[in-house]
């Protein structure tokens, strides 16, 4: 009796707990990935074609959605995120604002927009915690 009870708080643990984290950690690597996947696109809005500047910003818009989806998804996200050393809600927040705002501004070439694109890199790479260069700051 007491194998089957340890098997099954270890599965409520590992459900509950443990693969939302892993999940949450999943999507903050392919932010990183996509980050410097799309830096040419990023960096010069409005030159690529429209088709790809189009498949871009969806994605970011994606990743922005799941990224903020694991709000809800990781149980007690304040003392789940301590343990885990996860992002705080505040930065998940605004990471997630940072992807929305370069989705949004990957179709205009004007206003020097390519500065406020780099910031918002910035921003998302500080809130999440990806290594970013000091030399591409």
């Amino acid at each position: 009796m007491s194998g089957v009870v340890t098997y099954v708080l270890g599965q409520l643990v590992l459900k509950l707990a443990i693969e939302p984290v892993q999940e949450m950690r999943k999507t903050i690597a392919i932010i990183s990935h996509s980050l410097i996947e799309h830096a040419n696109i990023i960096q010069n809005p409005g030159v690529p074609p429209q088709e790809v500047m189009k498949e871009t910003s969806q994605h970011l818009r994606r990743l922005s959605s799941q990224l903020h989806s694991h709000l809800y998804l990781v149980p007690c996200f304040t003392l789940t995120s301590w343990l885990f050393c996860l992002p705080t809600r505040a930065n998940v927040l605004d990471a997630s604002t940072a992807l929305i705002g370069l989705s949004n501004s990957l179709y205009r070439a004007k206003d020097r927009i390519y500065e406020q694109n780099a910031r918002r890199v910035e921003k998302v790479c500080d809130a999440l915690g990806i290594y970013l260069a000091e030399e591409d700051r």
